[in-house]
């Protein structure tokens, strides 16, 4: 990995994602009771309760509004959720205002064109291996796991290692 990309791992404070094409593989269930219902991976979910014992902030921005999405960022104590957020970028910044942090601060993982102005603002950019190619192609890091499998784990990994956190925080779990 090049040295700038490092540096700027090394400077973030708070990972802020999207949900359907991130935390989940883009798909959408609909049940009988017009509630929508998504899969999310175990692993990935863990890596919100990490990056909180390392002391780094999470949030989510997600367009559109899911009660599944609520109950699963509630389980995980995920700092900041917004739904139904049309306009992105107003809200990463808004953020970042409410929390004193600067766009180099902040960690944005991200995969389709609603996502492209907060990619491109954020200190370091993430992305999955299935996102759209223009997205792909505005990022720092594109995961080599698939979005929905762990993906987002992958992301808490890289950044807890370059950081120096993370064997303390194995250490903490062995023993």
């Amino acid at each position: 990995m090049k040295d700038s990309v490092i540096e700027k791992i090394k400077k973030i404070k708070i990972v802020i994602c999207d949900v359907d094409g991130v935390l989940t593989n883009g798909s959408i269930g609909y049940g009988n009771y017009k509630d929508e219902y998504r899969e999310f991976n175990v692993h990935d979910g863990f890596g919100f309760i990490l990056l909180k014992k390392a002391g780094i902030k999470t949030a989510i921005i997600t367009s559109k509004s899911s009660n599944a999405v609520q109950r699963r960022t509630k389980e995980l104590f995920i700092d900041i959720v917004c739904q139904n957020a049309k306009k992105k970028l107003s809200v990463f910044k808004k953020v970042l205002k409410k929390n004193k942090l600067k766009p180099e601060e902040a960690c944005y993982m991200g995969d389709d064109l609603l996502d492209l102005s907060s990619l491109k603002a954020a200190g370091f950019s993430v992305s999955v291996p299935q996102a759209n190619e223009d997205v792909k192609k505005s990022v720092d890091y594109i995961t080599g796991k698939n979005a929905g499998s762990g993906a987002f784990r992958e992301l808490v990994e890289l950044i807890l290692k370059t950081q120096n956190k993370y064997s303390e925080i194995l250490e903490y779990y062995s023993s």
